[in-house]
C-alpha cells in the first residue's frame, strides 16, 4: 500500500511538470528532456554497457587495433560506468535524501530534487564524456568510427530494444554456442578419428565390453582427445588479436599429453605398448 502511495505521488509530480508530455516542438529544453537528463541513470548505464559489449565484439577481436589502445578504451568505459554505478549503491544516498524520501506522499518535488542533487548526473556526464573523448581520440580512424557509432547510435537501439527486454539485459539474448568434443575433431597426435584410435567401436560398438585392454585404450584416448579439444575451445574464446599462436598451442598440447601419459602409465598395464607408441608420436 505504501509503495502505491509513493508511486502515485511521484507520478503526480511528473505530470505537474509536464515531463510525461512528449511533443514535436519541445526541443532540448522540453520538460521530458530535462527530466531524463536529471534522473535517467539507467539509460546512462545501459549505454556504457552497450559500448563495452561492442568493444568486446569488434575491437578486441581485430588484430589491426593495438592492444594498448583497446585497453585504454576498455578502462575509459568502465571508469565512466563506475561514476554512474556508484549511484546505485545501497549506502549512496545520505540522510538528507532519506529524510526527503519519507516525505514523498506530501512533497514529492522536494524528494526528487534531493535525489537529483545527490546524484548530480550532469556533472557525472561531463566527467564520463571527458574520459570517453580521450579514449576515442586515441583509436585509429576506423575503430573510432565503430565506437562512436555505437555510442551515438545507442538511443535508437534503446528505443527499439528496451520495450522488448522488459528489464532483462542484452546478454539474455546471446546465442548459445556449442563446441563438440569428438575423436573426429582431434588430430594433434594421430589422424583418422575414431577408426584410427578407438577399440570399443568394434563388434558393433560393444568391443570394450569384452576386453579390459580395449577399455583402457579408449579411456586413455578419451583423456588425450578431451584435453586437445578443451585447449582449442579455450583458445577460440580468446579475442582473435590475443589468441595463442599455433606453436604455443602445440607446446601446451604436448605438455598436457605427456602429463596424462605419465599419470596413467602405472594405472593402465594393458596398454603399455600404446603408451610407448604415443610417446614416440608426440615426440
Amino acid at each position: 500500500m505504501m509503495r502505491e502511495t509513493y508511486r502515485r505521488a511521484i507520478w503526480a509530480q511528473v505530470r505537474a511538470t509536464g515531463a510525461d508530455q512528449l511533443t514535436d516542438h519541445g526541443g532540448s529544453a522540453s520538460a521530458p528532456v530535462t527530466f531524463f537528463r536529471t534522473h535517467d541513470l539507467a539509460f546512462r548505464i545501459r549505454r556504457l554497457r552497450f559500448l563495452a559489449r561492442r568493444l568486446a565484439e569488434t575491437l578486441e577481436r581485430e588484430s589491426a587495433v593495438e592492444a594498448v589502445e583497446v585497453q585504454a578504451m576498455h578502462d575509459a568505459i568502465y571508469a565512466a560506468l563506475a561514476l554512474y554505478a556508484e549511484c546505485e549503491d545501497a549506502d549512496f544516498h545520505g540522510p538528507a535524501v532519506i529524510a526527503a524520501a519519507r516525505q514523498v506522499p506530501t512533497d514529492a518535488a522536494a524528494a526528487l530534487e534531493a535525489v537529483a542533487q545527490a546524484r548530480n548526473l550532469q556533472a557525472r556526464d561531463d566527467s564520463a564524456d571527458a574520459l570517453l573523448a580521450e579514449a576515442f581520440a586515441a583509436l585509429p580512424k576506423a575503430a573510432r568510427r565503430t565506437m562512436l557509432l555505437a555510442y551515438l547510435g545507442f538511443p535508437f537501439t534503446d528505443i527499439a530494444t528496451l520495450p522488448l527486454l522488459q528489464g532483462d539485459t542484452l546478454d539474455e539474448y546471446d546465442p548459445v554456442k556449442v563446441d563438440r568434443i569428438s575423436p573426429e575433431d582431434c588430430s594433434a597426435i594421430r589422424a583418422g578419428g575414431a577408426q584410427a584410435t578407438l577399440k570399443g567401436i568394434e563388434f558393433n560398438n560393444f568391443g570394450a565390453f569384452f576386453s579390459r585392454a580395449y577399455r583402457e585404450n579408449d579411456y586413455l584416448w578419451g583423456r588425450l582427445h578431451g584435453v586437445e579439444r578443451l585447449l582449442d575451445i579455450v583458445n577460440s574464446a580468446i579475442p582473435t588479436a590475443s589468441r595463442l599462436s599455433p606453436d604455443r598451442v602445440h607446446a601446451y598440447r604436448r605438455s598436457a599429453f605427456l602429463a596424462i601419459l605419465d599419470e596413467e602409465e602405472s594405472r593402465l598395464p594393458h596398454v603399455a605398448e600404446l603408451i610407448a607408441s604415443l610417446l614416440e608420436e608426440i615426440g
